[in-house]
Order: C-alpha cells, then structure tokens, then sequence
C-alpha cells in the first residue's frame, strides 16, 4: 500500500468514503429509528464484528508512515458496552506511569443493535483515531485537531466530529 504524507496536497483532496450512508434508516411503529435489517442481527455476531473492526482499524494505524518513530506500535484496546445517552462511542486513555498506558474504547450498546453498520464504520476508525493519537502523540490536546483529521483522512474516512445517530430517548 503506497503511503502518502499528510503535508501532500494530495492527501488531503483524496475522496472520503462514508459507505454506512448507504443502508437505508426506518422508523419502527414506535418511531424508533433502525437501520434496515439491524432487528433481525444476532446481537453476540454485532459485536464480534465490532471487536473485527477494531483489530482492523488498530493495523491500518500501526502502518501509519512515520508514526513508528514515535514509539512502539499501538497496542490493541479493550473495548467496553457500557456508554448511555446520546454518546455512540469513547475513547479513553490512561496514563499510569512514564510509559504505562492503557486504552479502551467504550461503546453505546443499544446504539449498537440500532446501527451496527453506522457504528462499525464510523463510530470505530473515529474513536480508534483518538486512541492513534493519544498513543503517538500525547501532548496533542485538540481531540478533533489536524492531526486526528490526518489519521481519519489515512483510513480513507471522512473527519467528522459527530455522529448522525438518533440518541435513544429517555421515558
């Protein structure tokens, strides 16, 4: 895979992908908004994939050009089911020490059976982006900064700071 450097024009005029806009939404008779299909997904078989799609992401960044003289590659994060509200995802970061870090990624799991495929494809390279950049660059306080952009624009995602999700409502 050739690699192209964030300071290239080029890189940042590359077409973004955004393939979760092509699973149609609809409303069940509750007028809960699905994604057509995610009813009849196998919630165990969901988040497999989901944990497939963060050991994906986790190798496109340690391919990242120039980031592995930084320091050791990005280890895998753990990856969590407890987020509520209208928070799709949450990359989290600790630092225990000089250089003890542990990283996770927590995850909205009704937003999950709603929109497996916005999640998987959005909620995941944006959320493994900041765990990219808390790794390598750790002084780096911006959370939606250039250089988390640069690593979204590396996996070929569009840089967005939200999600378009509809947040589950509170009765």
């Amino acid at each position: 895979m050739p690699t192209r450097s964030a300071l290239e024009p080029a890189f940042w005029k590359q077409p973004l992908r955004a393939p979760w806009t092509a699973v149609p939404l609809e409303r069940d008779r509750h007028g809960i908004e699905w994604e057509r299909g995610a009813r009849q997904r196998n919630p165990d078989r969901v988040r497999a994939r989901l944990e497939q799609a963060v050991d994906h992401w986790i190798e496109q960044a340690r391919a990242l050009p120039h980031f592995d003289a930084l320091g050791p590659p990005i280890a895998r994060p753990r990856t969590v089911f407890d987020l509520r509200g209208a928070t799709a995802g949450m990359a989290v970061t600790e630092r225990t020490g000089a250089h003890r870090v542990k990283q996770w990624i927590r995850i909205h799991p009704q937003l999950l059976l709603r929109y497996p495929v916005r999640m998987i494809q959005q909620t995941i390279p944006h959320e493994v982006a900041h765990l990219v950049v808390d790794w390598y660059l750790p002084r780096v306080t911006d959370p939606h900064g250039p250089e988390w952009m640069a690593v979204m624009v590396y996996f070929g995602r569009p840089p967005l700071p939200y999600h378009d999700m509809e947040s589950i409502r509170r009765r």
